[in-house]
């Protein structure tokens, strides 16, 4: 399921937070607009709707391979706040590879 985000339509959110308390969650302003990836299940008994279950950004990392395979890597997943030893490359998460030269 894709969280769609459509200020018009209603106050955008994500992972059961508005645009303000991402901001403040994350340290740094969210753009909180198009889609997002989560997860939501309901049950339908006779006609009544249960919302039962909703998970969001890393609570969906099970239903792929592709993170459980990347943290078996040299060099892992490369997010911002993994402490990588000295020389290993860390570049931000989807960004370009650096293009400065390697110390030693």
């Amino acid at each position: 399921m894709n969280e769609t985000h459509q200020p018009g339509r209603a106050p955008a959110e994500y992972n059961y937070r508005n645009k303000e308390e991402m901001s403040r969650a994350m340290g740094h302003a969210v753009l909180l607009e198009g889609e997002e990836h989560g997860l939501s299940v309901f049950f339908c008994p006779d006609y009544a709707i249960f919302h039962t279950y909703s998970t969001y950004a890393r609570g969906t990392e099970s239903l792929t391979d592709t993170y459980g395979l990347l943290d078996t890597t040299p060099y892992g997943r490369q997010q911002a706040f993994e402490d990588a030893p000295p020389g290993w490359p860390q570049n931000p998460t989807y960004g370009k590879p650096s293009t400065a030269p390697a110390d030693g």
